[in-house]
């Protein structure tokens, strides 16, 4: 049987409290971290997305959700064989293809940075692909990111 929220004791909560709050802020910050600016300022290399045609529009929601996936992995391949896609995770990030339109997480991962948002919450999940960095030291990393960039002129 499994234990209800009431039944956990209050250091077992607070700790699970800590961590969901520091996966939110991790998501966020690391992306930040890793393609440069602060919160709420638009990336230059920023992707902008194309209208789709009449045809994609036709499709039924399914079909459309299918092609888009296809599409993505497709794109996420020919990026990486021209050396723009290097994801830190199994199975790759969408977040890097679709904000930025390349991925250089497990580069980042490896030089003790943060990763995207995508890529962290991944790595506490157990899918992460590089040896050596664990998604304790990855949070670790995304707090020490917000207390600097908390302490930046001009931040909060």
């Amino acid at each position: 049987m499994r234990p209800s929220i009431r039944s956990l004791r209050p250091s077992t909560l607070h700790r699970c409290s800590a961590l969901l709050l520091a996966l939110s802020l991790a998501a966020c910050a690391a992306y930040q971290a890793q393609h440069g600016g602060a919160p709420g300022r638009s990336s230059a290399a920023a992707v902008e997305a194309a209208a789709p045609g009449q045809e994609f529009t036709e499709l039924p929601e399914e079909r459309q959700v299918s092609q888009v996936r296809g599409e993505a992995d497709e794109t996420k391949k020919s990026l990486a064989a021209h050396g723009k896609y290097a994801c830190c995770v199994r199975p790759t990030c969408n977040e890097c293809l679709l904000k930025r339109g390349e991925c250089h997480c497990r580069e980042v991962a490896r030089k003790g940075g943060p990763c995207c948002g995508e890529c962290t919450e991944d790595y506490v999940r157990g899918r992460g692909a590089v040896e050596g960095v664990s998604a304790w030291e990855l949070l670790e990393r995304r707090k020490h990111m917000l207390d600097d960039w908390g302490k930046s002129p001009g931040n909060p």
